[in-house]
């Protein structure tokens, strides 16, 4: 008598664990990464072609059954409100600039998402060279409409793409700068940032290393063809001399740098050897 209910019971489980119940809600399309409009990622100045991509998603518990054709367009407008929202209450914000028309290649504005799949991808060919590595550039898209009239998420329907440069020499550095008339060495932790594929810039010595000092607290270091033999030399109206024999160290992603620099009228040699924090943190 206990094993009817007990085999009803398994049956009914199974019954209910194979019911369809359709589609939960709407089908929603929307950019993936737009909260906030703002999205930034790293671009390496070694790749001599790159690309852009802005991924166009479909939210459904459903796979779509046909292909569906988004419509974006660049748009300039979720720029200009993306500055002025940063700037609201922040003094120091610098707004981004529209990326120039000659460092990309965007004529088709359509994206299709394949029938059984949830996204599609703006491929958008970019490349970097001769890009001024001090302003804040950036790519407005916007979703338009789409062909199977499916709702279009409000909040995630734009998105500011900021390329941020870098290099395989660019990032946080870690180590010691010594001036020879000094009994000791400094402990610093610049930040070099990469302003095309073999040069970077690094603060001088221990200098103020703000943003508004680059014409006067920075240096210049150029990666030979050899990737190991550095240049020196000065930005702006920095008093820098290249002291010659700076190497650059690819296996431990360290430099050291000999140079001479004019503070208050008084020449100082220094010697700094740095590595990168990347490396530090693998050991």
């Amino acid at each position: 008598m206990l094993l009817i209910p007990v085999l009803w019971l398994a049956g009914s489980c199974e019954k209910e664990a194979t019911t369809k119940f359709g589609e939960q809600y709407k089908k929603t399309i929307y950019i993936v990464h737009a909260q906030g409009m703002e999205y930034s990622k790293d671009h390496n100045y070694e790749n001599q072609t790159d690309n852009i991509m802005i991924s166009v998603y479909c939210g459904s518990t459903e796979p779509i059954t046909k292909d569906v054709s988004v419509t974006l367009k660049l748009d300039t407008h979720a720029l200009d409100s993306l500055n002025h929202l940063n700037g609201l209450g922040n003094a120091k914000y610098v707004p981004k600039a529209l990326l120039p028309a000659e460092f990309y290649s965007l004529t088709d504005f359509n994206v299709t998402i394949k029938k059984g799949a949830q996204f599609g991808v703006l491929n958008i060919p970019v490349h970097f060279t001769g890009l001024d590595a001090d302003i804040p550039y950036a790519l407005p898209i916007t979703i338009v409409s789409n062909d199977a009239n499916y709702d279009i998420n409000p909040k995630l329907a734009s998105i500011v793409y900021q390329p941020t440069m870098i290099s395989k020499y660019s990032g946080l550095y870690s180590g010691t700068s010594k001036v020879s008339t000094e009994t000791s060495a400094k402990s610093i932790t610049p930040k070099l940032k990469a302003l095309s594929a073999n040069t970077i810039r690094i603060p001088i010595h221990n200098l103020v290393d703000d943003k508004e000092f680059i014409s006067t607290n920075y240096m210049l270091l150029t990666i030979g063809d050899d990737k190991k033999s550095i240049r020196i030399s000065p930005i702006g109206n920095a008093l820098v001399t290249d002291d010659g024999d700076s190497q650059y160290d690819e296996d431990l992603m360290q430099f050291t740098l000999h140079y001479s620099y004019v503070e208050n009228g008084k020449t100082k040699s220094v010697h700094s050897v740095i590595r990168n924090v990347e490396a530090l943190e693998e050991e």
